[in-house]
């Protein structure tokens, strides 16, 4: 019988594999074993790869590594500056950061280049109520029902915006939440 030499290296899998592994590990609630396969890609020289990036960013946020997650996402910027996902997230991560600056500046890039992006109207408003600036608060959450109109719904259940509900001015600006002092003139004037 001969004798074998040293064992084969075995491949490492091709990068879309890796990716489509590294993701079923995150639906699957594996972050860290799916950061495990992700980081390597991550650290490659030449173009941000979108997909690993946006995808590693999500995995670090599962695990409440919001700062790393920005930087990350950071990077995906900085190759896409062009990328309105890109800009959301980062904005999501700085927001998880406390970051309130950062969050802003992100959500409104991401809004610059996706004027009608539902959730980063929404989320301007939380951080503009955040930091005391009723008026743009009010401004970005009646664009964002505008746009999407279930967000009204998120009036009662956000901590940041539910002190504007009974506010007249945000009253006025969302459509069918102005109530005539009359309660029955919608009666009579379908009559």
């Amino acid at each position: 019988m001969a004798k074998r030499g040293p064992a084969a290296h075995t491949p490492a899998p091709s990068t879309s594999s890796g990716v489509e592994r590294a993701h079923e590990l995150f639906k699957q609630g594996r972050s860290k074993e799916a950061l495990a396969i992700l980081r390597p890609m991550l650290q490659r020289k030449g173009q941000v790869d979108g997909d690993i990036a946006a995808l590693a960013a999500a995995c670090l946020g599962a695990e409440g590594d919001y700062l790393e997650a920005a930087r990350v996402d950071r990077m995906l910027c900085d190759s896409d500056p062009g990328n309105p996902q890109g800009w959301n997230s980062l904005g999501f991560d700085l927001l998880n950061a406390g970051d309130l600056t950062g969050a802003m500046e992100a959500y409104e890039h991401a809004v610059e280049l996706e004027p009608t992006r539902a959730s980063a109207h929404y989320n301007i408003a939380r951080i503009a109520a955040r930091m005391g600036d009723k008026s743009k608060a009010i401004d970005h959450f009646a664009r964002a029902v505008e746009i999407q109109s279930d967000y009204v719904d998120r009036l009662d259940e956000d901590l940041d915006l539910r002190p504007l509900k009974d506010d007249p001015e945000m009253i006025g600006r969302l459509p069918g939440a102005a109530s005539s002092e009359d309660p029955y003139a919608e009666y009579y004037a379908t009559r």
